[in-house]
């Protein structure tokens, strides 16, 4: 099965890059305006400008990852895809010409363009945290930063989510466990009841949930139910996460309903919290 890395040009010429596992229908809902958060009143993704083919959902990803760090100049050389313009701009950032995937996979050499076209290797980007799709995830994850420090208040370990749904919040949560003697109470899972109980449903088809940790596979089982459209997460768990670090619950292709996945939003923030927390514990 194939997974591919878009690049959009957009109205404000702007570049909006994301990626999928069936591309006509992504396109399709990009010129529809169908994603819920991904777009403003100036920047709509028109005009499909790039396309690179992968053998799995990680490497798309951790390719859409690397490219959204990059400046405007760096993509616009992949889309032209000018190797040597990318190799000097790489080399002057300080940065390899390779990436990492998520967690324990092995080095990846990005190769590009749809099937049939000419390789192109992706060079490295600048450090930080990436941005992921649309202008306001780092508003709502910063959001879901502070659901996390209400559980670090009530002595949770912090992690804070919080759903969206055409702008709006439609349910948040932060880890209760203790608080409630509740295994089973972690963000996501009271985010989701909360919504519940907000929109009547227990399907929630166009929503976005932002957490600070990367879902347990509890969590993304919950996920895949509800009918989640898309789930940001800021730091990777490495010894429960279900998003590709231990486990790949959220992004297996064996469910019915498929959920985008954007991980690494914030995620320095998130990952001090926790060992600020876990060493204050100590």
């Amino acid at each position: 099965m194939a997974f591919y890395l878009y690049i959009f040009r957009c109205a404000d010429g702007s570049y909006y890059t994301g990626h999928s596992d069936d591309l006509d229908r992504r396109v399709h809902e990009h010129h529809a305006g169908s994603i819920p958060g991904c777009y403003t009143h100036d920047r709509r993704p028109l005009v499909l400008v790039h396309v690179q083919e992968f053998g799995s959902r990680e490497d798309a990803l951790a390719a859409e990852i690397q490219v959204k760090r990059w400046s405007r100049a760096k993509k616009e050389a992949l889309i032209a895809r000018d190797r040597d313009a990318l190799r000097i701009l790489a080399r002057a950032k300080g940065a390899g010409e390779s990436v990492h995937g998520s967690t324990g996979s092995p080095r990846t050499e990005l190769t590009g363009g749809s099937t049939g076209s000419p390789r192109t290797e992706l060079t490295g980007g600048s450090t930080g945290s990436p941005r992921t799709c649309g202008l306001d995830d780092d508003h709502w994850m910063r959001h879901a930063l502070k659901l996390a420090l209400r559980a670090q208040a009530e002595g949770e370990v912090p992690v804070g989510a919080v759903l969206v749904m055409d702008g709006e919040v439609v349910g948040e949560g932060w880890n209760r466990n203790i608080v409630l003697n509740d295994p089973s109470a972690h963000a996501e899972i009271l985010a989701l009841r909360d919504a519940g109980a907000r929109l009547a449903n227990y399907r929630f088809p166009g929503v976005t949930l932002y957490a600070t940790l990367e879902p347990c596979a509890m969590c993304a089982m919950a996920l895949v139910h509800a009918r989640v459209a898309r789930v940001v997460f800021a730091a990777d768990d490495p010894k429960t996460g279900a998003a590709g670090s231990v486990f790949d619950t959220l992004v297996s292709e064996r469910h019915n309903h498929r959920v985008d996945v954007a991980r690494g939003l914030l995620a320095n923030e998130s990952a001090t919290l926790l060992r600020e927390f876990f060493r204050a514990r100590r």
